[in-house]
């Protein structure tokens, strides 16, 4: 009875190991200049626009491939239809709403949709999420949730973000 037990701990065990391994990372920060609220108080239902994401930097020793991004809170109003990955270009990071197919030529679509950060760097690839208006909006889109892989083990982190859009006057 007592191996028994002792064999039920030791899988016990191995299995809370293992999930440890793949859980939260922390390797990641969000860059400064995104810790304020970025909102946009124009929208109109049923237009689609661009919302940038936290540019990110690897603050390890070493690289890793972000694998997706993600904004996990999404309020009633809003609906995403998909992500993707741009750059900045030579200039600074752009943060804020543009509207879809009108103003998509800020950001140079990044083909994929992983990329790689070395050690101790910011990257100028990020994600932006296309976001539809589907009514009244209650809430702000918060919370920015990436996976990524280092080495052979992959992570998930959040890293804060909000931003708040409004219907309004176009």
């Amino acid at each position: 009875m007592s191996r028994r037990l002792f064999a039920v701990f030791l899988a016990l065990s191995a299995a809370a190991l293992t999930s440890c391994s793949d859980g939260g990372g922390t390797a990641l920060e969000g860059d400064a200049k995104h810790g304020n609220l970025v909102g946009y108080e124009h929208t109109q239902v049923g237009k689609e626009y661009w919302v940038t994401m936290p540019q990110m930097e690897n603050t390890s020793g070493k690289p890793l491939t972000v694998l997706s991004g993600k904004i996990a809170h999404v309020p009633a109003g809003l609906r995403i239809s998909g992500y993707r990955v741009a750059s900045d270009g030579t200039g600074p990071h752009p943060m804020g709403v543009t509207l879809v197919g009108v103003t998509d030529d800020h950001a140079l679509a990044h083909k994929g949709s992983s990329f790689r950060i070395p050690a101790h760097t910011l990257s100028h690839l990020y994600y932006e999420a296309r976001v539809k208006v589907t009514g009244a909006v209650h809430g702000d889109l918060t919370t920015c949730h990436y996976a990524y892989r280092q080495g052979s083990t992959t992570y998930n982190q959040d890293i804060g973000c909000d931003t708040r859009l409004r219907l309004g006057k176009p």
